[in-house]
């Protein structure tokens, strides 16, 4: 009997960390995918405090009719972030810095916070070092996330709730030669500074042995 294994490529950052200031367009990395079969997108939101957002912020999935130059990107995909104008919950780390592999750390407010809340845990030192982690429980302070924190973290540092992931598939990956995200918070300003970045998976071929 014949096996069938795809091949993919995990890990592709259309989207390296970016602190998302309002009245800015940010252009991702435009990727080659001219021979993939499937991809698979997937972008996370960060708030940075908890004040509401005015505007939500523009996200556009951009195709190239080109191999290169910049004149051709044409939108396959747009969506707007889907809470930026409810107020989150903002609070900080409140005991010693916690570490990769730990599964709870304590804040010094829970309030609105609660099971299956998405936290932006936000190492304003070095962003890129930052995570997002789904709440499993709450005793008192104490937040026990679904899975352990894959980075260590700074005692004081910024928790916000309201954080956002979107995963969806590319249509048509194999009439696409390459592919964008673009975060606008321009057109209709933000108001203040979220953090996004996005990743890429795609099934580059199938092998049958």
């Amino acid at each position: 009997m014949s096996t069938t294994t795809p091949n993919k490529t995990q890990g592709t950052a259309l989207l390296a960390h970016t602190q998302q200031a309002t009245a800015v367009v940010t252009l991702g990395a435009a990727i080659d995918v001219s021979g993939k079969f499937g991809a698979q997108i997937h972008v996370k939101l960060g708030r940075t405090i908890g004040t509401a957002l005015t505007n939500e912020v523009l996200f556009r999935l951009e195709a190239s009719a080109k191999s290169s130059a910049n004149d051709e990107w044409y939108p396959i995909y747009t969506w707007t972030s889907a809470s930026g104008k409810t107020t989150a919950n903002s609070t900080t780390v409140s005991d010693a810095a916690f570490n990769a592999g730990d599964t709870t750390f304590v804040i010094a407010s829970a309030t609105g916070i609660t099971a299956g809340d998405i936290l932006y845990v936000r190492e304003t030192g070095t962003p890129a070092n930052s995570e997002w982690v789904r709440v499993a429980s709450m005793s008192g302070t104490t937040v026990t996330v679904e899975e352990a924190v894959t980075r260590s973290h700074t005692n004081g540092i910024a928790v916000t709730d309201y954080g956002e992931m979107f995963s969806f598939e590319v249509p048509n990956i194999t009439s696409i030669g390459r592919i964008r995200l673009v975060v606008d918070s321009a057109s209709s300003a933000s108001g203040q500074t979220v953090d996004v970045i996005a990743w890429m998976t795609t099934l580059d071929s199938l092998t049958t042995a």
